[in-house]
């Protein structure tokens, strides 16, 4: 792990702070398919362990950008805040995370 600081600035709430990994992020350039908004998904790992997951929301619109972040403390957490989306998909997959579910 190339652990680094990061500082993640989020609409409404205090920053975080942490030294971790960067793991990847992706897009959903909305405006190439004219809708108002672009999303960006992206994804850490701390060095203690535990996941920072990050939505940015761009809009073309009057309504102001919306930077959200979350720390997660297990995988599962992630899956929450991001969902299941072709774009969080492609999150998990660069993230080297598999979303599956054990049936017995």
């Amino acid at each position: 792990m190339t652990a680094t600081q990061h500082i993640i600035h989020r609409t409404g709430e205090p920053s975080l702070r942490f030294t971790g990994e960067y793991l990847g992020d992706v897009s959903d350039n909305g405006y190439d398919d004219g809708r108002d908004e672009c999303v960006t998904f992206a994804l850490y790992r701390t060095a203690a362990g535990k996941w920072v997951a990050v939505s940015h929301h761009e809009t073309r619109t009057m309504d102001p950008d919306y930077h959200g972040a979350k720390v997660c403390e297990d995988v599962e957490q992630v899956y929450g805040f991001f969902g299941f989306t072709p774009e969080a998909q492609e999150l998990y997959r660069l993230a080297s995370i598999e979303p599956i579910e054990d049936v017995e």
